[in-house]
């Protein structure tokens, strides 16, 4: 292996394209209630909240290389906002068939520049710089997000090291795919994507504590901070293994306007 090639084997932040394979990252999703007038404003066409009115966020890292098909590390963090009439299908062991609202981006940021491009080109996910750190002492997890070197969102959770579940299906996810026209006017692409995502999943405990949202005012993310009491209906810890799949586009906004 050259001094510019990756452990993957591949030159560190070459442009790679789906399906792209990751394994056993770890990661902490929490699903928690937001403000149901953010989340409308913030669907596209075609798209309504879920019912249930929660935000999903993920926070997890992928440390090597040897994790995935042929991405370089980094460390995620993403918000989405559950939609209606798109649920995909998992299977608990412990409780069966289960329903699983889709989940739409609004928010999404990578320490891998790769994985900006990466995200960004193929799937029109909103990609932007920021870092996610994870630190645990004594059954409690404190992971944060940074952006400019700043903490945005932290979030606590007491955790523990017994796995309770093995968690299988697919998710659905969505993103409005967006792309200028190098001439001007009006948009090259516009359109509504969906990407079935299979994963596979092991549980271990966990109960969050806090989350804090401290974005910049400017930033627009504030907007999606949980509401006062914290709701968290759902909340998964564990290690998943999943794939970052083609898109099928859903709606061509472009033609409809046409």
């Amino acid at each position: 292996m050259t001094d510019h090639d990756s452990p993957s084997g591949i030159p560190e932040g070459t442009t790679v394209s789906p399906p792209q394979l990751i394994k056993n990252a770890r990661m902490l999703i929490v699903g928690y209630e937001a403000d149901p007038e953010v989340l409308e404003a913030a669907l596209p066409p075609g798209l309504e909240p879920h019912p249930d009115g929660l935000v999903q966020m993920n926070m997890y890292r992928v440390p090597s290389a040897e994790q995935t098909a042929h991405l370089d590390p980094y460390s995620l963090t993403y918000l989405t906002v559950e939609v209606a009439d798109h649920d995909s299908h998992a299977v608990s062991d412990a409780q069966g068939e289960l329903p699983v609202p889709g989940r739409f981006w609004v928010g999404y940021w990578t320490d891998s520049p790769q994985m900006q491009a990466y995200t960004r080109e193929n799937a029109g996910i909103p990609s932007l710089p920021g870092s996610c750190a994870w630190a645990e002492d004594d059954g409690e997890l404190v992971s944060t997000l940074s952006v400019d070197g700043d903490p945005v969102i932290e979030a606590e959770a007491s955790v523990g090291d017994d796995q309770i579940d093995t968690l299988t299906g697919h998710l659905h996810y969505y993103a409005h795919r967006q792309l200028p026209d190098p001439t001007g006017g009006r948009a090259q692409i516009d359109e509504l994507l969906e990407f079935p995502i299979p994963f596979v999943s092991e549980l271990y405990e966990a109960d969050v504590d806090r989350i804090d949202f401290d974005f910049p005012a400017e930033s627009g993310f504030q907007r999606f901070a949980p509401v006062d009491p914290l709701s968290t209906p759902s909340v998964l810890h564990g290690t998943v293994t999943f794939t970052y799949p083609q898109g099928r586009r859903l709606r061509d906004y472009l033609a409809e306007d046409s």
